[in-house]
């Protein structure tokens, strides 16, 4: 006979005064039977045994379906059948009697559930007021149950704790009783020897241990100035639960702990160094992820940032957690700031390690960690006072960080590198650089660095720039527009470009190459200037004028490179406009007919030209070359126009063409928002559009205003014979010289005419 199954078919809802106390009779008898069946049976369950899968099943969906328990129900035909199969099973296979639990566990299983009745379940598990009276009922079971008083005291310890973690872990006098209880549990077990006991004690008590220690094991985590009554408890019950096991629960764990003196001790160690590490990971992370969302320019560094967390996560131990833990570890705060001068120094020695130089970052993480060093020591100090050695062993495991060793070993590394790269530089540079400074010039890199611009000289942009060919006037009877007229009224090549005081050969990658070269020369000079001032600034023995920085300058070498940095700009562009794209600029736009000779090859090879050079040049050096070349290309859009030979000639209609061409221009240049910001572009363009309206202007209009520009000039005395206006170079529409230029290109009856007349300039060079 299987017990409650038989009750479970004999009692009716009839035989309870209401339908929930029928149910809850119910529950409990379901729960004996899960109990023997399935949690202590007599034979060992295999896991693919259906009898108890099904039984469990039925138990679990009771708690949502109650039961049909009468006799004949379909329900508890199913209950029948998977009881009795697990009931009535044995070790040879017969099925005669029906012994369906193993007693002993199952006798703690019902005392404790006998024990939990001493509990309130409609106030949140508290102690009941009679709880004196229902004890000495329960104890009259011990001689059924085979129980006595140290089974007793280790179930009631169970049950308390129990209850306190299945409440919530709200009640505290719960906690306190458990731990109280667990006093007597540890009196039990140095007196009793009996292994079967030991069995029961070891599995209680690694329970409760295991339970505490994910607690204690990262107790930042769970306690706070709130809950830090708990932690009291807490610690207390797991201390009494792993002395018990370490000193009582076998002779052979004693032989493996006995030269383990203090249990209580060594486990608040472990949580204490355990949950330090675990809470410095943790600030690890947020101080990285709070420099991350900061978006500054100069964001603090991380380590910075985490020593100022240390310092404060050590404060709150010394303050929330030590004091409680003094109790079992003299030097509970010591231990502490030891763990995380430990974890910080490690990832101080990594950082330090991965530093090549000195920098303001550098210089405040090893501040910082000086600061937090002290703090730290400072503590444990205070801590080991009163302790036998006075805290030599703490300090022992605090090796000193030594950030002004640090310091000055960088300083020194910096240094050293510097001096043998800038060696280096400046070696290959005096073998490879070609240019037509003396070899004087050339040699004085070594002896003063403000002359290394004049070794990288090429010329200036008038070295480029063709000469201008003589006014004439159009032939409008001229076969004007035929290949073979242009091409023998184009000048030769040689001609046209003045002669360099450098090497016109020299590339376009070797010109950018000494642009990067002077560029890195400066910012190296700048960043040593700051960093230099730096480390003065935090030399208390330093002279208050050096420490500010008032004798630490490079000022003329800096200005030297910036002015050098300018002129190869401007000399590489104009070699690019005047030399390396003559050929589809200087030689062939507008040449003959305007129409079939326009701006698009030129663009195109000069969009290749600014490719390459963009591949090249420093990022910060890319927009002033682009720039300079932009600047360049305008110019020479407008030597054509205005002094472009006798091989060019435009009509009014052609200012049409002329003005789509040097839109195509600008879009070059701003490259569809990729390229130039457009102000700048329009503001190197200004000078062209002012231009361009004179080609759209008709010829009787442009010799008025020109004769106009000669009398504001020359007086009335002028308008007899009007004097050829010099060349100036400065193209503008108020500028006589400018107008008459426009004049000379124009493919126009009148405007010859007037030439012939004014200054019987001629058709031909």
């Amino acid at each position: 006979m299987v017990l409650p199954l038989e009750l479970l078919q004999q009692f009716k809802t009839t035989d309870f005064p209401d339908q929930q106390e029928y149910e809850a009779w119910k529950t409990r008898n379901l729960n004996v039977l899960e109990a023997g069946l399935l949690l202590h049976p007599l034979l060992p369950l295999e896991k693919s045994d259906t009898a108890s899968q099904r039984l469990r099943h039925i138990i679990r969906g009771a708690s949502a379906k109650p039961i049909e328990t009468g006799r004949n129900s379909e329900s508890m035909q199913v209950l029948r059948s998977a009881v009795m199969s697990i009931a009535c099973s044995s070790p040879d296979g017969s099925s005669d009697f029906c012994h369906w639990a193993d007693g002993f566990p199952l006798n703690l299983h019902l005392y404790q559930m006998l024990l939990e009745a001493c509990f309130d379940d409609s106030e949140d598990g508290s102690i009941i007021d009679e709880i004196d009276e229902v004890l000495e009922l329960i104890k009259k079971t011990w001689v059924i149950l085979g129980i006595n008083q140290i089974l007793h005291n280790l179930c009631f310890a169970w049950v308390l704790f129990h209850c306190f973690v299945s409440t919530g872990e709200a009640d505290i006098d719960l906690l306190f009783a458990a731990d109280n209880q667990m006093v007597e549990v540890a009196k039990d077990a140095k007196a009793t020897k009996d292994p079967d006991y030991s069995k029961i004690l070891s599995s209680t008590l690694s329970s409760i241990l295991g339970w505490t220690e994910k607690r204690l094991l990262a107790y930042h985590d769970t306690f706070s100035a709130s809950n830090v009554e708990f932690f009291q408890g807490i610690v207390s019950l797991g201390v009494s639960a792993a002395k018990t096991l370490v000193e009582d629960i076998s002779n052979e764990y004693r032989c493996k702990r006995r030269e383990e003196s203090d249990v209580a001790r060594s486990r608040v160690d472990t949580y204490i160094r355990s949950s330090l590490r675990t809470a410095f990971a943790q600030r690890m992370e947020q101080a990285d992820s709070r420099r991350s969302s900061k978006n500054h320019n100069t964001p603090t560094p991380v380590l910075s940032i985490l020593a100022r967390d240390i310092g404060e996560l050590a404060r709150k131990e010394k303050e929330l957690f030590s004091p409680i833990l003094k109790k079992w570890h003299p030097l509970a705060a010591g231990v502490a700031v030891a763990t995380l001068h430990s974890c910080y120094g490690s990832e101080l020695r990594q950082f330090i390690s991965s530093a090549t130089e000195v920098t303001p970052d550098t210089v405040e993480v090893l501040k910082a960690a000086d600061k937090l060093e002290k703090d730290l020591v400072h503590i444990a100090v205070e801590d080991s006072v009163d302790s036998e050695d006075g805290g030599k062993s703490l300090i022992r495991e605090m090796p000193p960080y030594e950030a002004d060793v640090a310091i000055a070993n960088l300083v020194k590394a910096w240094i050293k590198t510097r001096e043998e790269r800038l060696k280096e530089w400046v070696d290959r540079n005096l073998q490879q650089e070609v240019s037509s400074c003396t070899a004087c010039k050339c040699s004085s890199l070594y002896a003063d660095i403000n002359l290394l611009p004049t070794a990288f000289c090429l010329g200036t942009r008038g070295s480029f720039v063709p000469p201008f060919p003589a006014l004439t006037r159009c032939d409008i009877g001229s076969k004007l527009w035929k290949k073979k007229e242009k091409l023998q009224n184009l000048p030769k090549r040689g001609s046209q470009v003045g002669s360099t005081n450098g090497d016109i050969s020299f590339g376009l990658p070797q010109l950018c190459v000494r642009m990067n070269s002077l560029h890195y020369i400066w910012t190296e000079l700048e960043n040593l200037e700051k960093k230099i001032k730096t480390c003065l600034r935090n030399l208390e023995s330093v002279q208050a004028d050096i420490a500010n920085g008032s004798q630490i300058s490079f000022e003329m070498t800096i200005a030297a490179c910036h002015e050098g940095i300018l002129q190869l700009c401007e000399t590489t562009a104009y070699k690019v406009i005047f030399h390396d794209t003559s050929h589809v600029l200087w030689d062939a736009l507008y040449v003959g007919d305007t129409a079939s000779s326009r701006i698009d090859p030129f663009t195109k090879e000069a969009d290749h030209i600014l490719e390459t050079m963009s591949n090249i040049v420093h990022s910060r050096v890319r927009n002033r070359v682009v720039t300079a070349v932009m600047k360049a290309s305008f110019d020479g859009f407008l030597i054509v126009l205005l002094a472009g030979g006798p091989s060019r000639a435009f009509s009014r209609q052609d200012s049409e063409i002329i003005e789509g061409d040097f839109r195509s221009l600008k879009d070059m240049y701003l490259a569809d928002g990729d390229g130039l910001p457009q102000e700048l572009v329009e503001k190197a363009a200004s000078q062209v559009k002012n231009v361009l309206p004179l080609f759209h202007t008709d010829t009787e209009s442009l010799i008025e205003r020109f004769k106009r520009l000669i009398v504001d000039t020359h007086g009335a005395a002028s308008k007899s014979r009007y004097p050829l206006p010099p060349t100036s170079g400065n193209w503008n529409p108020t500028e006589a010289n400018t107008v008459l230029r426009v004049l000379c290109h124009r493919h126009d009856e009148a405007a010859t005419r007037f030439l012939k007349k004014a200054y019987n300039l001629p058709k031909k060079l």
